[in-house]
């Protein structure tokens, strides 16, 4: 797979991923900022500007302007917000490169921030909120995360509070952009079909000579734990769930070829060890599954689960028990080579789609000392053996690392602290 970098004199940097076998092309403005960048005040604002952006702009006045232009080309536009980035990107036909050049542009550069907009958009907001508070499956993580990170912006909500989102002004969002939204804190990603010499005079129109300016980073978080901890956070559902999370390493640490492949054996796939056990077996739970995750400082290992209410003591002794047996009995080699495949399966069929094939080299030009290609990676991962497995989960694993977080109808936590001093699972 072929790409191509360079950095402008303002300090954009620009990704090309050319596909001339595709139709479409997208475009795509990728912000190394995201919530963990934010004060405790301004928690939620990355993401409500990823709202906003597309509220307006000096060309096109209205958020109906905005969708008139990409709808009339049959174009997709979307956005996202994460701990550590924003992304904004639109894909259409490949001919139209201009317009959704034009309207990213014109959102990143001249957004007209409406005061009335705002206030419209506080609500759409706090909706937004409330649904994700009423989806368990996905506020799981972040009772684990408040947990893991305390008291900092890496363990707070990527959407914010409604206090703080209904306690915006336009002048937050403005002064927001003026230390973030800077050249040498953006990416400009292009990917499909496209025109080379057409796309170099769009650059050179508008942006080789925006201005350069510092922008604002983010605070490191301190790893240190010294006991395991336990979030229980009550709700009535009629199911509960729990997420099991451990420190784990960044972005470009060399034992996550290692991390990944063991994830896969424990939770990837429905014939991996987690699912076996915890599904099929016994019938404990419906999803369980176990992802490893990184950031620019540390990184997390998660095993998740949606289990039966009063059974959750089951799953959860069943879960250490098959991460304490990973720490203890090598892997056989039929395994490790399914797990092996299955990471490369998986990732080749994603990256036959061009917005995924832009995102892989967007996370490593953003948070990679090198670039690697699917392939290289691939190489690494078929280079892990079962001795490397057993390494790192014996570091992975620990229990004074251990983190808890269960969403359900349980009033105290005491049932689950036990689990963590029973000796034949203890970690």
């Amino acid at each position: 797979m072929k790409y191509t970098k360079k950095v402008l004199s303002n300090g954009l940097t620009v990704i090309e991923v050319p596909s001339h076998d595709a139709e479409s092309v997208v475009v795509d403005f990728f912000v190394k900022t995201g919530s963990r960048s934010e004060t405790a005040k301004e928690n939620g604002i990355s993401h409500f500007l990823e709202h906003f952006l597309f509220k307006g702009t000096k060309k096109y006045p209205s958020a109906m302007a905005i969708s008139e232009a990409v709808d009339a080309i049959g174009g997709e536009m979307n956005a996202n917000t994460g701990k550590e980035h924003t992304q904004y990107y639109i894909k259409s036909a490949s001919e139209h490169l201009p317009l959704i050049f034009e309207i990213l542009t014109d959102m990143i550069q001249c957004p007209l921030l409406d005061r009335e907009e705002l206030e419209r958009e506080k609500g759409v907001i706090v909706e937004e909120i409330n649904m994700y508070k009423d989806t368990p499956m996905a506020e799981i993580d972040n009772v684990l995360e408040s947990a893991m990170w305390p008291g900092t912006a890496l363990g707070r909500d990527i959407a914010g509070t409604k206090a703080t989102v209904t306690g915006f002004s336009r002048e937050d969002f403005q002064d927001y952009i003026s230390r973030h939204y800077q050249t040498s804190n953006m990416i400009l990603g292009v990917s499909g079909k496209y025109n080379s010499r057409q796309l170099q005079q769009l650059i050179e129109k508008h942006w080789k000579t925006y201005p350069r300016r510092q922008f604002h980073g983010w605070e490191k978080v301190k790893n240190k734990q010294a006991a395991p901890r336990v979030n229980i956070q009550y709700k009535e559902t009629q199911q509960a769930h729990l997420a099991l999370g451990f420190k784990s390493f960044g972005y470009g640490d060399a034992r996550n070829s290692a991390i990944s492949v063991l994830a896969a054996i424990l939770g990837g796939g429905m014939s991996s060890r987690l699912f076996s056990e915890v599904r099929e077996k016994r019938g404990l739970a419906y999803y369980v599954r176990a992802m490893p995750g990184s950031y620019q400082d540390t990184g997390s290992f998660t095993v998740s689960s949606g289990v039966q209410v009063d059974k959750i003591t089951d799953a959860l002794r069943v879960i250490l028990g098959e991460l304490k047996k990973i720490k203890d009995v090598p892997v056989d080699e039929r395994e490790l080579q399914k797990a092996k495949e299955y990471i490369k399966g998986k990732t080749t069929l994603a990256l036959e789609d061009n917005q995924v094939r832009l995102d892989w080299f967007l996370e490593r030009v953003a948070f990679y000392k090198t670039i690697e290609t699917p392939d290289q990676v691939f190489k690494r991962i078929d280079a892990v053996t079962a001795r490397d497995i057993a390494k790192v989960a014996r570091q992975v694993f620990l229990n004074k690392a251990m983190t808890l977080a269960v969403l359900g109808p349980y009033k105290h936590n005491a049932q689950f602290k036990k689990i963590f001093d029973v000796e034949v699972i203890k970690l």
